[in-house]
């Protein structure tokens, strides 16, 4: 965690930066209506964002509350000790199932209310070691006495060897109000930190990769007669364009048929679009081939921090490598600009291509946490046991040899009904 601004031995900020401590210590749920506690909120974020670099878009207000610009979209939560507010949380309000499955269909959808955190809370500099764990046990106990029924918190990208991570071992109010339930394993978050010039980024990727790329890059063009772009949308004006394209490659992968995933033409998603255009963030990418797209990368840049947020390629251009030719374009391009990034986040979630392209990693993991009530348990129970035949079967069709094939075969098929009228 970066340092904070020094404080006073009386424990406040220095100067301008100088809050009234909410009216009680710990943490406190804050009512955006109210005009103070709406200074702290917006105070304790532009704070958090300037001390983050990767993730600090998840403690921003004006990120968090989304297109509408509506407050009552988020939870917010400040923690306050005798020096004034030191922590911040900021958790989006949204209606999303939890999804059972048997390797990739889907057979069941569970219906929740997802309080949605991304990464650790905001926790000034002086909260380290066993003080920062017990403030996120103390958060953990705030936010579970407030849920509802069928709501849980959702905690995307939490670091495994942070703090937060470290009270839910702990167990929350000592174990007893609180159930975890990890979704996945722990994955290696990938990150670039970006050297000064485009050319000392490529240096620093393994030979192998870096003549790969190039060589890919080389033959497209070659292939395609040189009629290949990679072209950048940000403005208002672009969005129609941007959703079109993308959307025709999206509609061609396994994510759109056998899922039901894949960027999708919604009002929410344009709204979304013209919000971040509009703030100056949006930072999205398709590759042309022969003015065809094949290949989409949908990204914003927030502060010092470009987030990689979805991509997608066409499967008939598979053998090209379009989406790492897209990948190298857009490093490129962004390295090109006067507002270059420093940090190029891949988002959460490992995959080959990222482990390829970012030189930094953190282990992380994402969560859903619950009430301890009857109803809660055997969902958990249900879920593993799903999770559990699943991995089975899984293993049973590697011994067999027949993992690879039998995925190949489906994402075939699914791609085959995307094509068909």
């Amino acid at each position: 965690m970066c340092e904070s601004r020094a404080r006073t031995p009386g424990g406040a900020l220095d100067g301008d930066d100088a809050l009234n401590a909410p009216t009680a210590s710990g943490w406190r749920r804050l009512d955006a209506t109210r005009a103070a506690d709406l200074e702290v909120a917006t105070r304790l974020s532009r704070r958090a964002t300037a001390e983050v670099d990767s993730g600090a878009r998840g403690l921003d207000l004006d990120w968090r509350r989304g297109p509408d610009g509506a407050l009552g979209s988020l939870r917010v939560y400040a923690l306050g000790d005798a020096g004034g507010p030191c922590g911040l949380a900021v958790f989006s309000v949204a209606r999303k199932p939890l999804r059972f499955s048997i390797g990739e269909v889907g057979v069941y959808r569970a219906s929740l209310t997802r309080l949605w955190h991304v990464g650790e809370p905001y926790l000034s500099a002086e909260l380290d070691g066993e003080r920062a764990r017990a403030a996120c046990q103390d958060l953990l106990v705030a936010c579970l006495r407030d849920l509802g029924t069928s709501e849980c918190l959702f905690l995307e990208g939490l670091p495994v060897d942070g703090p937060m991570r470290a009270a839910l071992a702990a167990g929350a109010g000592g174990g007893s109000r609180a159930l975890c339930l990890e979704l996945g394993q722990p994955f290696a978050h990938q990150l670039i930190r970006m050297p000064p010039s485009f050319a000392e980024y490529l240096q620093q990727l393994g030979s192998r990769s870096r003549q790969s790329v190039l060589y890919s890059q080389r033959r497209l063009r070659k292939d395609m007669e040189g009629q290949v772009r990679c072209e950048c949308f940000e403005t208002c004006e672009s969005i129609d364009r941007f959703v079109r394209d993308a959307q025709a490659v999206s509609r061609k992968t396994y994510q759109w048929n056998l899922l039901g995933l894949g960027l999708r033409d919604t009002p929410a998603l344009r709204a979304g679009l013209t919000a971040t255009a509009k703030a100056g963030w949006l930072r999205s990418f398709i590759l042309y081939c022969r003015d065809t797209p094949v290949a989409f990368m949908l990204g914003y840049q927030h502060g010092s921090c470009y987030y990689y947020d979805d991509v997608g390629y066409d499967p008939d251009y598979s053998k090209s490598s379009v989406g790492s030719v897209l990948q190298i374009e857009v490093l490129e391009y962004l390295y090109g600009r006067s507002d270059r990034p420093a940090v190029f986040d891949f988002s959460t979630g490992y995959g080959e291509h990222k482990g390829r392209f970012g030189n930094a990693e953190r282990q992380e993991q994402n969560l859903l946490v619950f009430p301890a009530t009857v109803r809660n348990r055997l969902l958990i129970r249900a879920y593993r046991a799903c999770e559990a035949v699943s991995h089975a079967g899984v293993a049973v069709l590697d011994r067999l040899g027949l993992k690879a094939r039998l995925k190949q075969l489906i994402r075939r098929a699914s791609a085959r009904g995307a094509a068909e009228p």
